[in-house]
């Protein structure tokens, strides 16, 4: 297995070298090369200019140009998007340092020292003395906060071109690498959703859908989960093939009415993450805001909403490895001119600090006035290359640094280790979570035999996670609970809002078990470099049906494959006895047919199934057929994408449902099943305002839309709704079923994105394959309350009555504690299912799946 590590912190002589050193204003130039051409000769206009936006296919052919034209940059292909487009990296640094065998030294300095667990001090100290730091700046992640991919091209244009001695030196120390655009296609689609309202109403309205495929904006929260073919790009080069030091992350939302939000962040910080990581995010900050106030660049915020708590963001993720993580947020995310009037400032930020009254860390409040694309282009140069300059003057520090936190990772988990036992139900699934820990570059082993600690036996296969590894923050972050304080806005006054999530156990989410052993474990094991499918096993051919296990995820992608191809398939509605042992309610049952030896084998060979043999009839069985599945999208729904991530690669068909379709009406005819992902009753109900953005994007499914959603259930159709969709039912088809968190206080009830303790009942079609608890993702959804007396309803999942918290924070368990989470209720021949989660959250929380899968096949059944 290919071992790499991470990270560093910085010395306070940098800073002051910074503050006591002049330097020319960021985007200067001395004496560029002329055969280097100018970002406006290939664009057509200087970056940045207003009313002008470049798509990627402009900025990326600027990038060929660039490379073409110098010795200083190297041109990479990391990977192809989503959409097919293919993903630019250059590489920049002095002409020496590109020199193939010189760079290729540099970067396997960088990813030793990152995975420099064995290395002593001094042979650490060497490595670094002789290497060069390793830095990454990326832009457009979000493709809506222009700002960052239309300073791209200018900014490689002046770290190629700039004579200065502050530009050489960089050059010289270190290989800066350039993502000109995380998100491409997203780029490329506000360019020209821009260029196609300039001039008209809609100039300003925001681009009216996903700009990312799956995720839209959410393309920032899957940085430990590597779904998006993006995130596998640019984690590739974080995490694995170059492991940089420092890495600036541009955004475009700063708290208002600053220019540029900047480090250092607010609390909470995870106690995971090294202490060193967190001195360096503070000292690059301070590099930036004293490089900002010295070109008069005022405006800069800091320790405002941006914490150090979650992980799964491009810039917090590093953390994790050891890597310096810098998020930047300046203003104004439009090509459009625009004057602030500062008499509509709010009078303080969220923490009470005065935003027209120096302080702390606000030391040069903004005055207001006329702002332009092109100063917030400004103030993105200028903090990328603070953030440059610490990594050429602390070169060697932060080499040396990352080897440290290596060893101290090593030192400090030396006595535990996580087990991943193979002999679990969806052992599947579990390989799918070592998946996702080696794209974190975790070190994992498997067992070649079984093994036996304290009185239990794993079998071989299992795997082994050893915290005693350079990337032990991402060890403990991913595979322990959190324990979020109890920060409150006021003493009794509601909870001060996280940055993102606070709980968020993957190994919880995925519904995987593994045992924290307090040893150090032997065992006969290899290394893992990507884990492949458990063996899949066909047991013999059967007399009855062959059987699939509803407790493993994957049954579902072979059952719908199997669906596709014309077999025969049906649910028992009671244990089936196999050849093999027995399997819970709801086991999917395969007639043989023509051909189906032949799929059923395949499939148990690519997915990893063990598919066994039922040689006698059950006593009651459903037939089942694929469900017609209607996905309805009201425009810019990040859950709608993450959910159609999922359908597809489990397998479901499914066709998107618009608003104008819900209008239109006749839906029994089309579809069996109909999924509505988390929104609120009222967004779905109204949509966009009349005049917001072009008329096909405003307005819901409007009353017309949802009394069409009543009928169809009331003719047989099946409507599931997740977390908050959950209103629309309640309030609109009758049932008799309330939500108990309605009109509850904050200060009561809030349960800001934590893991629950989640009893389940595997006899109900919905908690099918389910033992009698699971963990789920929650985020302030709504809990239920069957009316007394109620007929056609069923729970298939209830909150315990105490103990719910599993990771993360929750106020409120008397609230919700004993109450129901997912419902199904009759409504004339159909039925609703309400999910009071988000049971797919952000493609992350496999151990819940089945019940979504569950919830649709209802509209199968036959």
């Amino acid at each position: 297995m290919k071992r790499r590590l991470s990270r560093t912190a910085i010395p306070v002589a940098c800073v002051l070298a910074m503050i006591g050193t002049p330097v020319l204003t960021s985007g200067s130039v001395a004496t560029a090369d002329k055969r280097v051409p100018k970002p406006e000769a290939v664009l057509g206009w200087v970056p940045c200019a207003d009313f002008k936006l470049a798509t990627y296919e402009q900025i990326a052919d600027y990038y060929r140009k660039l490379d073409k034209a110098s010795d200083r940059m190297k041109l990479v292909e990391i990977g192809k998007t989503s959409e097919g487009r293919p993903q630019l990296m250059a590489i920049v640094s002095s002409e020496k340092n590109l020199k193939d065998e010189n760079l290729e030294r540099y970067r396997e300095t960088s990813v030793r020292l990152s995975q420099g667990d064995t290395l002593s001090e001094k042979e650490a100290r060497e490595l670094a003395k002789n290497g060069k730091a390793v830095a990454w700046v990326d832009f457009g992640i979000h493709s809506t906060e222009v700002a960052g991919h239309q300073t791209a091209p200018q900014f490689a244009y002046d770290l190629v071109t700039s004579e200065t001695p502050e530009a050489r030196a960089i050059r010289d120390n270190v290989v800066t690498l350039l993502v000109p655009n995380v998100n491409p296609d997203g780029g490329t689609k506000v360019a020209e959703w821009y260029r196609k309202n300039l001039g008209g109403p809609y100039q300003d309205a925001g681009y009216p859908e996903l700009y990312q495929k799956y995720a839209g904006h959410d393309n920032n929260r899957d940085w430990y989960m590597f779904n998006l073919q993006e995130t596998q790009n640019v984690g590739r080069q974080l995490f694995h093939e170059w492991i940089p030091q420092v890495m600036h992350n541009v955004h475009q939302t700063a708290v208002f009415p600053a220019r540029i939000s900047i480090p250092p962040y607010e609390d909470p910080l995870n106690p995971n993450i090294h202490p060193q990581v967190v001195r360096g995010v503070n000292l690059v900050g301070d590099a930036m805001g004293q490089r900002l106030e010295r070109e008069d660049k005022g405006g800069a915020l800091a320790r405002q909403s941006y914490d150090i708590w979650w992980n799964g963001g491009a810039r917090t993720a590093p953390y994790y490895h050891n890597q310096i993580g810098i998020l930047t947020e300046t203003a104004h995310a439009s090509a459009t001119p625009r004057y602030y009037d500062p008499s509509t400032f709010p009078k303080t930020f969220a923490d009470g600090t005065s935003t027209s009254e120096p302080s702390v860390f606000y030391p040069s409040p903004w005055k207001g006035g006329e702002w332009h694309l092109s100063q917030s282009c400004e103030y993105i140069k200028t903090a990328s290359w603070a953030m440059l300059r610490v990594a050429s003057d602390d070169r060697e520090a932060l080499l040396a640094g990352v080897a440290k936190m290596a060893r101290d990772g090593a030192k400090n988990g030396a006595t535990t280790t996580y087990v991943i036992p193979a002999d679990q139900a969806d052992f599947p699934t579990a390989t799918k979570l070592v998946d996702k820990l080696r794209w974190n570059n975790i070190r994992v082993e498997r067992a070649t035999d079984s093994f036996a600690v304290g009185g239990r036996t794993y079998p071989a296969g299992s795997y082994l996670v050893r915290e005693a590894q350079p990337y032990r923050a991402a060890v403990l972050d991913l595979l322990n609970p959190q324990k979020y304080p109890d920060r409150r806005l006021y003493p009794g006054g509601p909870l001060e809002p996280p940055y993102d999530i606070t709980g968020y156990t993957l190994s919880f989410q995925m519904g995987v078990t593994v045992d924290k052993l307090d040893q150090k474990v032997r065992a006969r094991t290899v290394d893992v470099d990507w884990p492949t499918v458990p063996k899949g096993v066909v047991a013999g051919a059967p007399k009855h049906a062959y059987a699939l296990d509803p407790r493993v995820n994957d049954s579902a992608t072979a059952v719908n494959a199997l669906l596709a191809a014309g077999d025969k398939v049906s649910r028992s509605d009671g244990e089936v006895k196999t050849r093999t042992g027995t399997l819970p309610a709801g086991t999917f049952l395969v007639t043989p047919g023509s051909g189906t030896d032949t799929r059923v084998t395949e499939l148990a060979t690519r997915l990893g199934l063990s598919i066994a043999a039922v040689d006698a009839k059950p006593k009651k069985a459903t037939k089942l057929v694929a469900p017609r599945v209607g996905l309805y999208d009201g425009f810019n729904n990040y859950d709608e994408g993450w959910t159609r991530l999922i359908l597809e690669q489990f397998g479901f068909g499914y066709e998107k449902l618009t608003n104008a379709t819900v209008r239109a009406g006749d839906l029994r005819a089309k579809f069996d099943t109909i999924v509505l992902p988390d929104a609120t009753y009222n967004s779905m109900r109204n949509g966009r305002a009349a005049g917001s953005l072009p008329p096909e994007y405003t307005g819901g499914m409007t009353d017309a839309g949802v009394a069409n959603l009543k009928a169809f259930v009331e003719a047989g159709g099946t409507v599931v709704t997740l977390n908050r969709a959950a209103q629309l039912p309640i309030q609109a088809f009758d049932v008799p079923v309330r939500d108990v968190t309605q009109g509850v206080e904050e200060t009561e009830y809030n349960i800001p994105g934590s893991v629950l303790n989640l009893n389940v009942d595997g006899s109900d079609p919905v908690g099918s394959g389910f033992g009698s608890s699971t963990s789920a993702f929650v985020a302030d959804g709504p809990a239920f309350e069957v009316e007394e007396g109620a007929k056609g309803v069923s729970v298939a999942a209830t909150w315990p009555e105490s103990n719910l918290l599993k990771s993360g924070f929750l106020l409120g368990e008397d609230v919700i504690g004993g109450k129901a989470a997912v419902v199904t209720a009759k409504v004339g021949d159909g039925q609703v299912v309400m999910i009071g989660f988000k049971p797919q959250h952000r493609a992350q929380s496999h151990g819940t799946y089945r019940l979504l899968f569950n919830a649709m096949y209802l509209g199968g059944r036959r």
